[in-house]
């Protein structure tokens, strides 16, 4: 009778156990990253066309941008001074270095 109930017992936990707490697996969001350096004094960076933007130095100063090929122009005031197609996989920091 005592092993019975221990058995009992056991079962017992054994299925609260498995009734309990469920732990998922996240991912991560997939991000991808711009940081441009150099002289970027009066610049506007486009990318795909879109809308510009204008930009600080350094790789503090991230600009998300979903991974993938992508083309990046930049002026300085009306003259282009970067034309560039780049791909940025997950997960990277891609660098554009402007030229004064």
């Amino acid at each position: 009778m005592k092993y019975k109930s221990l058995i009992s017992l056991f079962l017992f936990i054994l299925a609260l156990s498995g009734c309990g707490y469920k732990e998922g697996v996240a991912t991560p969001e997939k991000k991808s990253y711009l940081y441009f350096t150099g002289d970027l004094k009066d610049v506007k960076v486009v990318v795909d066309n879109n809308e510009g933007f204008s930009v600080e130095s350094g790789a503090n100063h991230r600009y998300k941008i979903n991974s993938g090929k992508h083309k990046v122009t930049i002026y300085r005031g009306d003259k282009v001074i970067l034309n560039r197609e780049i791909f940025v996989s997950d997960g990277v920091e891609k660098e554009i270095e402007v030229q004064p």
